[in-house]
């Protein structure tokens, strides 16, 4: 699933549970308010009102929500100013019906009016999506070291042609350990690695890609990730934190593509799955 897929699939969880909510909410309609004042029209007043309200699915939903949006909104640098207006309408808008601060005329319209707004963020997410994709596969320090040749990650990618993407937190990490690592013998294969990356270097401009085995495309990243524009759980001291940030960036300026993240830390894992980054285990690599 691509970036875009998931989001789509991230905001469809929200909708069984907020229906969940409603069924378990009562909706009346308040005549005794109607009957004071017929005729008065308040912009924003409702006569209807929830008699009974579902306050756990609301928890729920909106924690599915939050979980959602966090992950949207980093695509929100691309949207255009009548995009932006009819994000935030429909943002506030879900919130309310959520939150059960806004009363639907009843429980049905209420479901419709969830359907409604989120067709807004599924609009927009359709615009970001391109007809040509391209594969990207990062492996963390330990995969790239464990498996050096890009050519080894080809079953992952389904084909023989993706782009190998190394980060510069991997490349900073690789340099540390060829000098600080208790083990000779791991420091040695460390440089071994090195002085392969090194070699690419020798065949073109390894920033725009390299030629790898006549399919792959090697890459390397010189910038570090924008943390002011990333996921506000990430740690910018944190290394794993630092290469999930870098590798959201590539996966937020394509979101079509297809990024893989190869890693065997489990906690690696976890922060990769909650960016919305799809994982591969590399102990998986030889089954």
């Amino acid at each position: 699933m691509t970036f875009i897929d998931k989001l789509i699939a991230q905001i469809d969880l929200v909708q069984p549970i907020v229906n969940l909510m409603l069924d378990n909410s009562s909706i009346f309609f308040d005549e005794y308010k109607q009957r004071i004042n017929p005729r008065l029209i308040v912009v924003g007043f409702s006569k209807h009102r929830y008699s009974r309200k579902d306050e756990k699915n609301q928890i729920k939903a909106r924690q599915e929500f939050d979980k959602f949006y966090n992950n949207f909104e980093l695509l929100l640098d691309k949207a255009t100013p009548n995009n932006l207006k009819k994000i935030d309408k429909a943002k506030t808008n879900i919130i309310n019906l959520i939150e059960q601060t806004k009363v639907p005329v009843n429980i049905e319209s209420g479901k419709n009016n969830f359907l409604k707004y989120t067709k807004v963020f599924k609009e927009f997410l359709e615009l970001l999506q391109d007809e040509e994709t391209a594969t990207m596969i990062i492996p963390d320090t330990n995969s790239i070291i464990q498996y050096p040749d890009p050519i080894s990650y080809k079953n992952i990618a389904n084909s023989s042609e993706f782009d190998f993407v190394i980060l510069p937190t991997v490349l900073s990490e690789l340099d540390k350990l060829k000098i600080s690592h208790r083990n000779e013998d791991f420091r040695k294969k460390v440089k071994s690695v090195i002085k392969r990356l090194k070699g690419y270097r020798k065949q073109g401009d390894v920033l725009k890609g390299v030629t790898v085995n006549k399919t792959v495309t090697l890459k390397m990243i010189a910038t570090e990730p924008n943390f002011e524009k990333t996921l506000n759980w990430l740690d910018p001291n944190n290394n794993d934190d630092r290469i999930i940030a870098n590798a959201l960036e590539l996966q937020i300026n394509k979101p079509s593509n297809n990024l893989i993240f190869v890693s065997s830390d489990m906690n690696f894992q976890n922060k990769a799955q909650l960016a919305n980054l799809t994982i591969f285990d590399t102990d998986d690599l030889n089954s």
